[in-house]
């Protein structure tokens, strides 16, 4: 995917650079865009970065609290990119796939969003979007199923003490 964000050629490249700009180098911003685009921005950078492998919920709660998703449990792009906030690692390409195409367009979103609200730019922001974040999420390191704890889930970790037993037996 040559027209990213990541590599400077987003949709609304311009309004991205000059909102980014605005934004102080560290904490939360002052102003509601500001902290939008903060949001967005963590999330770009997490997914091109980390794989997403950090917990990123706080970014993507706070953007739909703020409208960018106003149906947010119906809309396909905060649900592609919600499943991967909380430590699941993108094991993708990083060729157009639907988690790819739906960061893009979470940018696209939020900066239009902006655009149409400019007042946003000066309203006041009370809100750290660090604030909302969610517990962290573990996975299987062999099948990437959702586990409570440890590094393998029951069903691999039996699967490979099998597999050690059947080794034991082997002459």
């Amino acid at each position: 995917m040559e027209n990213t964000y990541w590599n400077q050629q987003g949709l609304y490249q311009a309004d991205y650079d000059r909102l980014v700009e605005a934004m102080p180098a560290m904490g939360k911003c002052d102003t509601v865009a500001g902290e939008m685009i903060r949001a967005a921005s963590k999330l770009g950078y997490d997914f091109y970065n980390n794989g997403m492998g950090n917990n990123t919920s706080g970014a993507i709660n706070f953007l739909a609290e703020a409208g960018v998703f106003p149906t947010y449990h119906d809309d396909e792009t905060y649900s592609t990119i919600y499943e991967y906030t909380r430590g699941q690692v993108y094991q993708g390409r990083y060729d157009g796939d639907g988690l790819q195409c739906a960061i893009e367009r979470m940018v696209n979103r939020t900066i239009e969003f902006i655009l149409a609200r400019p007042e946003l730019e000066t309203a006041p922001n009370d809100t750290d979007m660090h604030d909302l974040s969610e517990e962290d999420q573990h996975w299987c390191d062999e099948c990437g199923d959702e586990i409570d704890y440890g590094y393998v889930c029951r069903y691999c970790e039996e699967a490979a003490y099998e597999e050690e037993e059947d080794e034991e037996y082997e002459y």
